[in-house]
């Protein structure tokens, strides 16, 4: 880890927020693992208060979990935590599609598109990473239309949530309909079909429809003894 820039000290505790939120989705800070405070702060150069700071507002968001005389645990979401969580996004992403649906572009409906082939190629190259970060990259495509950044900005704060179970729960076979509803999704705006794009992207795309074994839980992991095939 690299010292953070104290320069604007204002800005710190919102510096190390971000700091911290990119090594949790980038698999550095994993699901389930410590942070201790006391190394933390000497390595990235800060005093305790901002980091405190900054953990306490990732605690209230429900990306940690401070734990006293012990450090601060990356949450571990669950199985009906995450479909919670695709609930509020289904609510969340459909209301701001249905806001700026009249001004997706023909190249932002080609960018959705080019992600998405993109999403079906690294399943085949079993790149997992890229297959997420290109997921959260196609739903930004319209996301970043709106002008409601408390909306977008708490959007991105589940999705960092979700983005560590995802890595390792996903199944093949859900990524295969995940990138088959992105399809659809892409054709109904295409064809400018507002109110079905809308009511598609809260019923069916964020709606979890599938049999259970579509996404290995931790439950399933444990009893398999650990890894689970992916397909």
């Amino acid at each position: 880890m690299s010292p953070i820039n104290t320069q604007h000290n204002w800005s710190l505790r919102r510096q190390i927020f971000d700091y911290l939120s990119n090594q949790i989705e980038q698999g550095a800070l994993a699901q389930g693992s410590l942070i201790n405070v006391r190394k933390l702060t000497e390595e990235l150069n800060i005093s305790r208060t901002p980091l405190r700071e900054a953990l306490a507002q990732m605690e209230v968001q429900g990306l940690v979990t401070i734990m006293p005389q012990r450090g601060v645990m990356i949450n571990v979401l669950t199985y009906e935590q995450l479909l919670n969580i695709f609930e509020i996004l289904g609510a969340l992403e459909s209301q701001v599609l249905m806001a700026v649906f009249d001004r997706i572009t023909t190249e932002r409906i080609v960018a959705m598109d080019g992600f998405n082939e993109a999403m079906a190629r690294y399943i085949v190259e079993e790149q997992n990473r890229k297959f997420h970060e290109a997921n959260i990259q196609l739903h930004r495509v319209f996301l970043d239309l709106s002008g409601n950044d408390e909306l977008t900005g708490y959007v991105s704060i589940l999705k960092l949530r979700v983005f560590g179970f995802a890595l390792r729960s996903y199944r093949d076979r859900f990524k295969k309909e995940i990138v088959k509803e992105h399809r659809n999704l892409i054709s109904l705006i295409a064809a400018g079909e507002k109110e079905q794009a809308v009511h598609y992207l809260k019923e069916v795309h964020w709606k979890f429809n599938y049999p259970e074994n579509f996404i290995r839980t931790e439950a399933a992991a444990a009893a398999q003894g650990g890894e689970a095939p992916s397909a």
